[in-house]
């Protein structure tokens, strides 16, 4: 019934199937695309598969926004189940979702990925959705935050792309350490990366689950 009930508040507007078909298209262009972007085709492949989280990460928090505005929070927090569950729950399908196409999309791109790498990005799906449903109120302002964590999320890479494209003396993309996707490309460069990227994932993860627990 609740998986029916989430269907339908997805139909209401098709902007997250637009976006999924919009970063499938993305990734066939970089692939086609991969003569003219060498010697910068890995990074740019990477950057078109942090997409995937964001896509995936939105439906949670656009669903959770409509909730907010019919006043269905309400009677959702006197069910006999605890938050952990339900966040859970709400997140199982979104998280499967992610780890599909993040497992797809290597093939897609050309490219050679680290195996940690799907579990990191489908963390980032659940920090991109729990920061929605925690700070957004109603689907207007969802969408508003959307694209404002968003660029969030993306700066770090795409920041990390134009030093390594202009070849500049100062790595600006260190300003944004505080991001989990910086990890998540500095693991994808370097595999000796991997804990200090696990470790700000899972405190990511772990603290957003907190504060929309205690709220």
């Amino acid at each position: 019934m609740r998986l029916t009930m989430e269907l339908k508040l997805l139909r209401r507007d098709p902007i997250v199937v637009y976006t999924l078909i919009a970063m499938l298209a993305i990734m066939l262009l970089t692939r086609y695309s991969r003569p003219r972007l060498e010697p910068l085709y890995q990074e740019v492949a990477f950057l078109s598969m942090v997409f995937i989280p964001l896509v995936f990460g939105m439906i949670p928090g656009l669903i959770s926004a409509d909730e907010k505005e019919e006043g269905m929070c309400q009677a959702l927090m006197v069910l006999p189940i605890k938050n952990w569950f339900f966040l859970l729950y709400r997140f199982l399908w979104v998280s499967l979702a992610t780890l599909l196409l993040v497992l797809i999309s290597p093939k897609i791109l050309g490219i050679e990925v680290p195996r940690i790498l799907p579990v990191l990005l489908v963390m980032e799906a659940w920090i991109y959705g729990l920061m929605l449903m925690k700070f957004s109120n109603s689907r207007m302002q969802a969408m508003t935050l959307a694209k404002a964590f968003g660029w969030l999320l993306l700066l770090p890479v795409a920041v990390k792309l134009v030093v390594e494209w202009r070849n500049l003396s100062f790595d600006w993309s260190r300003l944004f350490a505080f991001v989990p996707t910086y990890w998540t490309y500095e693991m994808f460069l370097n595999q000796g990366n991997l804990l200090i990227a696990l470790v700000v994932h899972v405190l990511w993860v772990f603290a957003l689950v907190f504060i929309s627990r205690t709220s």
